[in-house]
């Protein structure tokens, strides 16, 4: 990691109903880096970025936030501090209007002071959503209800965005934007946590990454030793 991090997690645990599903995770995110959190379905990923972003209490360990222990907040106090997570599955709100989504997601105290610039801003990255904003949010394809899922997540100007298998159920053509998405986000110097079952795509982009297997980190590295790892190629990527 070439930057301090930022983000600290040490020995996360989690169950459900007395299943673990999540043994004594530990990574960091270092300022402006995209990390990657790649594995297969359910080994853990999804469990683990919810407790990150306050949406679960972790049973043991904690996590570190600039050096803050922000363990157990709610995720709205860690919204606040500058974490903002894009949870798997989307989650728009889909009788209400592209605008009306990212208006919700405007009413968060980080987002409130300076809405209307941060809405012209977000819509210059995002002009289909522009096209869009008076359309009901569920009347929108696959790819452009992603697009703004990742919008709204970016309304309270995030520090560290947490990306939730973006490119779930997308077309090709589709992932493939995503991920530019991905780099020009980090480009305008936003860190970002990539949760992926998508390997070759994330790693190619990633400058680090840890893959999880049944709730605990197997393998960690750059992107680009994962990449070449044998044991990656064979178990993940089918070469």
């Amino acid at each position: 990691m070439s930057s301090p991090p930022i983000l600290r997690a040490e020995g996360l645990r989690y169950a459900y109903r007395g299943v673990p599903a999540v043994q004594e995770v530990s990574l960091s995110v270092g300022e402006g880096e995209i990390v990657a959190l790649l594995g297969a379905n359910g080994a853990g990923k999804s469990t683990t970025v919810n407790m990150l972003a306050g949406v679960l209490r972790p049973a043991a360990g904690r996590v570190l936030w600039r050096g803050e222990d922000i363990t157990g907040l709610p995720a709205h106090r860690v919204l606040e501090r500058g974490i903002a997570l894009v949870p798997e599955g989307r989650l728009i709100f889909p009788q209400m209007t592209v605008m009306e989504n990212l208006q919700v997601a405007g009413t968060a105290p980080r987002a409130a002071a300076d809405f209307s610039r941060r809405l012209d801003e977000i819509l210059a990255i995002f002009p289909r959503l522009a096209e869009r904003r008076a359309q009901p949010a569920g009347s929108l394809s696959g790819g452009e209800q992603q697009m703004l899922a990742i919008a709204r997540g970016l309304v309270a100007r995030p520090e560290l965005l947490i990306l939730d298998e973006p490119s779930l159920g997308l077309a090709p053509m589709l992932v493939r934007a995503v991920f530019d998405l991905v780099r020009d986000l980090n480009a305008r110097g936003i860190t970002v946590l990539l949760v992926e079952q998508n390997l070759h795509q994330t790693l190619r982009i990633a400058g680090r990454g840890y893959v999880l297997e049944k709730g605990r980190v197997a393998l960690s590295g750059t992107g680009a030793a994962l990449l070449d790892d044998p044991y990656v190629r064979q178990t993940y990527l089918g070469m």
